[in-house]
């Protein structure tokens, strides 16, 4: 029994000015056979989960290629056909197959394609033709469309936000397609797609009201004859038909169970569909806030450090909170997770201008790492940082400081990450103390903050930090 792996994952931030060229790509990932199984059979991505599905199952999986790249602007027409056409001559060349496993994101724009994802599935069931089952594992972010969930037998989505369950998510996909080529069963499914999406800053699947949505998901995969339930919070900086949030139901062959239950999930969150929509702190409030709750470093030897009761700062008194160990403020409006800049200076400049000190985050900005190496360790120089991007992420922050750490990039994270990750690279970077008491860790590839080895690799140790800036949303919450 033959399976074939194979996607292009891809989070298209249509608002970016970056594109998704074929070479963003190749500096990023693009895998071939065995390159994948050497990159994440031992990760918690989704990779892994089919590999693990294949050995624990007892089919054979055969990696084809795989190619994905940060989060960026759309994917320019060079890029897929090169991409997608090498993957789909693969799966003709190679087959014949027994199934399918793909591993897309889920919200994936090409300039030819709005929904690229659809497209991707639906050139690969022609491939195969209607008997092969295919199964594909997508993002929470995924904005999927029904000809997504129409092209395949097994649509699954990941439950958690930040992503710690796609390894046990792509599992379930694995299973439930070799299951249907036993013939032990007979998936159908049904998408239900309400005009509505949750703001970013209350994607976090651990507090109200995505933890009772979830929470109500899981619930119905207990009703007999119920494969699989999914939720997608969608994925709102693509400006596409499908954007917004999802539900679906995969059924043992009782295509009326399969959307009732899918319109019955959608409906208990169209009640809340107010409280996914709230506001979040200005700069300044939160800056403020964190000032307030800060009472001393985290103790030594404390790995995993959160306030005792684990409630949001974000929406507590200050009183509640006053803890040991630094504040991590979100940059929302630098969601790098998201396909954002990752050189916002908006809240470094209100920092400065509050005299906030112990400040630590990162910025991307290859051209003042150009400028530190070249004044090498130990230099003090005086540099522009920051907001060279685009015009929507503040202006170039000028700064006085000490090139302290100068490092080529690869790191290796063996904690819990989002989306279960391992290897990251932030290409060269430099570890720059100001002298007004901040320190930034500037980078020359754009990096999120989803893994504390970013930090450790370079001697800074985020727990010593009064405030920790953390671009992103809910991505460096595992992390952090």
């Amino acid at each position: 029994m033959r399976f074939a792996i194979l996607g292009i994952s891809h989070e298209t931030n249509t608002f970016s000015k970056v594109p998704a060229t074929y070479e963003q790509f190749e500096n990023a990932h693009i895998l071939r056979g065995q390159e994948m199984v050497d990159e994440y059979a031992e990760s918690q991505y989704t990779i892994s989960g089919y590999l693990q599905g294949a050995e624990e199952l007892g089919f054979e999986a055969v990696p084809l290629m795989y190619a994905n790249t940060g989060p960026i602007g759309t994917i320019t027409k060079d890029a897929y056909d090169r991409l997608s056409g090498e993957m789909h001559q693969m799966l003709r060349d190679q087959g014949p197959w027994d199934g399918v496993l793909i591993s897309n994101h889920g919200a994936a724009v090409s300039e030819e394609y709005p929904d690229m994802d659809a497209e991707f599935t639906r050139v690969v069931r022609d491939i195969v033709g209607p008997d092969v089952p295919v199964g594909v594992t997508l993002d929470m972010h995924a904005n999927i469309s029904k000809d997504t969930v129409a092209n395949t037998d097994v649509c699954i989505v990941w439950r958690t936000c930040p992503h710690l369950d796609a390894k046990q998510r792509a599992r379930k996909t694995a299973e439930l397609i070799y299951r249907t080529v036993k013939g032990e069963i007979h998936p159908v499914q049904f998408i239900e797609m309400p005009p509505m999406l949750v703001n970013i800053v209350k994607q976090f699947t651990g507090q109200e009201p995505m933890k009772s949505l979830v929470d109500e998901c899981v619930e119905a995969n207990e009703i007999p004859n119920v494969l699989d339930t999914s939720i997608a919070e969608g994925y709102p900086y693509a400006d596409v038909d499908e954007m917004g949030m999802s539900w679906i139901a995969i059924t043992d062959g009782d295509a009326e169970l399969a959307e009732k239950t899918a319109k019955d999930m959608a409906a208990k969150a169209w009640l809340r569909r107010v409280d996914l929509n709230k506001p979040v702190a200005s700069i300044a409030d939160a800056l403020r806030q964190a000032e307030e709750r800060y009472v001393g470093p985290k103790p030594e030897g404390v790995e995993n450090y959160v306030p005792s009761d684990g409630t949001a700062l974000a929406e507590a008194e200050p009183s509640d909170h006053s803890h040991l160990g630094p504040i991590v403020l979100m940059d929302v409006g630098d969601n790098i997770g998201g396909g954002s800049s990752a050189d916002s200076t908006h809240i470094l400049k209100v920092a400065k201008e509050m005299g906030v000190t112990g400040f630590l985050q990162t910025l991307y900005d290859p051209e003042a790492v150009e400028a530190c190496v070249t004044a090498g360790i130990g230099a003090e120089i005086a540099i522009d940082v920051g907001g060279k991007t685009d015009d929507m992420h503040g202006e170039p922050i000028h700064v006085v400081g000490t090139v302290s750490v100068i490092h080529d990039g690869p790191y290796e994270e063996t904690r819990p990450t989002h989306g279960g990750f391992r290897f990251y690279n932030d290409g060269k970077r430099v570890l720059f103390n100001t002298v007004d008491g901040m320190t930034i860790l500037l980078t020359s590839v754009r990096s999120g903050n989803t893994a504390r080895e970013q930090m450790y690799s370079m001697g800074i140790r985020p727990e010593d930090y009064r405030v920790v800036v953390a671009k992103g949303v809910s991505s460096p919450r595992p992390a952090y």
